[in-house]
């Protein structure tokens, strides 16, 4: 009777012992709380974090689409040109060419018996006319640009010889259209017109508003 009590007692030692050996070895179980609830917050914000950034806003859009819809391409095309400024100096009037002031020299030819007359207006200005798209063309290729307005005016004036020849041509025009070559231009025009013979020379003058 004492050995099997003395069995069942170091039966029960032994698996105490082993139960405690057990316990012992298992690793420990974390608890949700304040502190074990701080790494997975952590991780959340940091991931969090990373998702923020910076989006160009379209400068137009459309006030009917849908929430989320991405907002429409905008093309400026490219930029406009900057206007360039003219000074007191680029539209001072600059006048260039012949001096139209001296008197023409005639050689008056005694057998000559073709009985020519004084030009009149109509007659100037009809030959003329015929040039003056040319003359405009003139002015516009001197301008510094298609956009830059240039004020003021464009006043062309030339001698008619007696012959019909053109003979002498002055331009006064504002500085600006002169370094743009609007002399030399007007004066290859002007100089290839042709008149009707007439008894006398004489100045005529065409003035052209800028617009």
């Amino acid at each position: 009777m004492k050995g099997f009590l003395l069995g069942l007692l170091v039966a029960g030692l032994a698996v105490g012992g082993y139960l405690y050996w057990k316990q012992r070895m298992a690793p420990p179980r974390v608890t949700a709380g304040a502190d074990g609830g701080a790494p997975a917050k952590e991780t959340r914000e940091k991931k969090k974090k990373r998702r923020r950034g910076a989006a160009r806003l379209a400068r137009m859009s459309d006030p009917g689409a849908p929430a989320g819809a991405p907002a429409p391409s905008f093309d400026p095309g490219p930029p406009e040109p900057e206007p360039i400024k003219l000074g007191a100096s680029d539209l001072k009037l600059v006048s260039q060419g012949d001096d139209l002031s001296r008197p023409d020299v005639i050689r008056i030819d005694m057998s000559d018996d073709r009985g020519g007359h004084e030009l009149s207006q109509d007659e100037i200005d009809e030959h003329f006319r015929a040039r003056e798209d040319s003359i405009l063309s003139c002015i516009s290729r001197a301008r510094p640009d298609e956009e830059t307005y240039v004020p003021g005016r464009v006043t062309v004036k030339f001698r008619i010889q007696r012959s019909g020849n053109v003979r002498g041509v002055r331009v006064e025009a504002p500085a600006i259209l002169q370094k743009g070559g609007i002399y030399g231009c007007i004066k290859g025009v002007v100089g290839g017109i042709r008149f009707p013979p007439s008894n006398g020379s004489q100045v005529v003058s065409y003035p052209f508003s800028l617009t």
